[in-house]
């Protein structure tokens, strides 16, 4: 299975604002995501992706618990 570009921007642009905000940060990307695919949705010859909004889980997923290893366990 290939992953596609669109999947990868959108894990990065979830994991790095999870990773350098935190959990904050991850009420911010799951916003953004919900309100992209809403967005997407509604534009003509695009639909809602749930593939997006996992991607978009997996990065906020994994930004936080860096997040959490960088401030709690590595200080």
């Amino acid at each position: 299975m290939k992953i596609g570009k669109d999947k990868i921007q959108h894990f990065s642009v979830c994991f790095i604002i999870s990773v350098t905000a935190g959990f904050d940060g991850a009420l911010l990307a799951a916003g953004l995501s919900i309100g992209k695919e809403y967005g997407d949705s509604k534009a003509p010859g695009n639909h809602w992706d749930w593939m997006d909004i996992i991607a978009d889980a997996a990065g906020i997923l994994s930004g936080c618990i860096i997040h959490y290893l960088a401030i709690r366990v590595w200080n």
